[in-house]
């Protein structure tokens, strides 16, 4: 999984909280006595229950469950072939527009593919896992993949939920022959006592043999260079390559209960319209909440009208809803 820091979050973000999953309804950069601070809200598990807020210092690191990533993979021949001969996968926007094939004469580039990786990790009891001798449930599409692995220990890929058990049994066996005190007498280690999940040696923490599920969807776009936006030149992190799937459709958009922002709300932002301003803020009422997306940036926007009625546009992970339609704004 992903670590991310605070000031790096996105709404839509869905992050382990222990062995919850917790999605980002809402950011706000503000000040605090101590300094800069992050204020973020998640949604409400339940019905019944409010969504959780928590004030954190900016470079606070959350888990990452669901991590976006965009590459790119261009298909390329020598002119005079009637085959795709190349294959080259590319995650970095700037390399992209540099790479040989689009340069040189005798190349002919067939097709630009524009690849979204969603990789989604949810936690697991064993009893959840599949049972003696199941397969592993099929993924959701032909271009995805199901396997699990243990949260920190262990190989990255256990095929099916045997297989998982398997692991636990070769942990166990390790920690009871390895981990145990030593007989300096004798010479020989003794078997250890205790569960391993309290073996610091096998887990630092008890969520470190927790079984995690994890799915890889991947969709595919045909692009072209222009479609790149111009200002990219590092590979996408995972806020903006979340933000770039929202753009091309292959996720879909948050409702209102989700992002916390409608039409008709009232929102806060920073008043210089960056992500990280720690300054002063500004009000405006939601006009449209989904307007489409930047030009350059592909960054979802939304639409907003000032005190004095002007209409203008901010991006729509910037904003913070403060008063619903319909309730008095909030001073």
């Amino acid at each position: 999984m992903l670590s991310i820091a605070a000031k790096d979050l996105h709404v839509g973000a869905v992050v382990l909280s222990g062995t919850h999953l917790e999605t980002v309804e809402s950011l706000r950069r503000q000040v605090s006595p101590d300094g800069m601070a992050v204020g973020v809200s998640f949604e409400a598990t339940e019905q019944q229950r409010p969504g959780r807020y928590l004030v954190v210092e900016p470079d606070h690191e959350f888990t990452l469950a669901r991590v976006h990533s965009v590459a790119w993979i261009i298909h390329s021949r020598h002119r005079n072939a009637r085959a795709i001969q190349d294959r080259a996968r590319i995650a970095v926007p700037d390399a992209l527009r540099g790479h040989w094939a689009f340069r040189q004469k005798w190349n002919v580039v067939e097709r630009l593919v524009e690849e979204h990786t969603v990789l989604a990790y949810r936690p697991l009891g064993l009893d959840e896992l599949p049972g003696l001798g199941a397969p592993t449930p099929a993924p959701p599409n032909p271009d995805s993949s199901r396997f699990y692995r243990l949260r920190r220990q262990g190989p990255a890929v256990l095929a099916t939920g045997d297989a998982v058990r398997r692991e636990l049994a070769r942990l166990s066996w390790v920690h009871r022959h390895d981990h145990g005190p030593t007989d300096w007498d004798m010479g020989k280690r003794l078997p250890a006592d205790g569960d391993i999940y309290d073996c610091l040696s096998c887990a630092r923490s008890p969520f470190d043999l927790m079984p995690m599920e994890i799915v890889v969807e991947r969709t595919y776009r045909d692009v072209v260079l222009d479609d790149l936006p111009s200002d990219w030149e590092y590979e996408l992190d995972a806020a903006a390559a979340y933000e770039r799937h929202l753009l091309m459709g292959t996720i879909t958009p948050p409702s209102r209960d989700e992002s916390g922002i409608g039409d008709g709300d009232i929102v806060e932002f920073p008043a210089d319209g960056s992500r990280d301003n720690a300054g002063a803020t500004a009000r405006a009422k939601v006009i449209s909440s989904a307007p489409g997306n930047d030009l350059v940036t592909g960054v979802p926007l939304v639409l907003l009208s000032g005190p004095d009625g002007r209409y203008f546009r901010r991006a729509l992970s910037g904003c913070v809803r403060i008063c619903p339609a319909g309730l008095p704004r909030v001073r």
